[in-house]
């Protein structure tokens, strides 16, 4: 299983999973055209979008995607926030099989309506990929997981020095986005014996250090894991 990362910010989101065989989009944060760009120009290649929570810089183009024949699949409360009839509503821990690739749905902490993150396996290569994004912390532990995708939204000690950062926006960050120290002590309770690879999320623009939170993950996990910080914008 690959996970590519087209867009990874708060200006936008949007990543492909791809075992080969099934090719999912989770998450469709930018304009229709540039997600066409970001994806070569091969999103009918795709078998479905499954979307985490209905902000824009994760949902943005989902009526161009149904409309391009693509199956749009995301929470109920999401897709009534939305105000989406057309969109394919599933519940927390129910399985869903697209193709090769079979979509676990579970709950993470946002401000939003029914916010999920996903499990997926590939019954083509039995890797097992966990994607959470925009959440203030996670509660499974997920066995057997070979690639982590996870939200590392900011620092604590960053954000303390924020001045120019107004008090209510602060607070909203650290109320539901991931802080880095969170996510260490997250991944040290973790069997990660599996596991081959971590990507980060969602960096702040004002609050991150790419640098500083790969150290800090890579000292929590085992020597063998890669990790690495998902590009605000693909080059590809």
């Amino acid at each position: 299983m690959k996970f590519q990362a087209l867009a990874s910010s708060s200006h936008g989101n949007a990543y492909i999973v791809d075992d080969g065989a099934t090719r999912i989009l989770i998450e469709c944060g930018v304009s229709f055209k540039r997600l066409q760009q970001l994806s070569g120009f091969q999103l009918a290649d795709l078998s479905a979008c499954f979307i985490s929570h209905e902000h824009k810089d994760h949902a943005r183009s989902y009526r161009e995607l149904l409309k391009s024949g693509v199956e749009v699949y995301t929470s109920a409360g999401t897709a009534a926030a939305l105000e989406c009839e057309q969109i394919t509503a599933i519940e927390e821990r129910e399985a869903v099989v697209i193709g090769t690739l079979e979509v676990m749905p579970f709950r993470v902490f946002h401000d939003a309506a029914e916010p999920f993150g996903f499990l997926m396996r590939s019954h083509e290569d039995g890797d097992k990929l966990v994607f959470a994004t925009d959440t203030v912390n996670l509660r499974y532990q997920f066995p057997g997981v070979t690639i982590l995708a996870v939200e590392c939204n900011y620092a604590a000690s960053i954000i303390d020095r924020c001045d120019r950062m107004p008090e209510k926006v602060r607070q909203r960050i650290k109320n539901s986005h991931m802080e880095v120290s969170r996510l260490c002590r997250w991944l040290s309770g973790l069997d990660l014996s599996d596991c081959r690879e971590i990507r980060l999320l969602h960096l702040s623009d004002a609050c991150s250090s790419e640098v500083d939170f790969v150290r800090m993950v890579q000292r929590c996990v085992p020597a063998g894991v890669k990790v690495s910080v998902c590009p605000k914008v693909s080059e590809a």
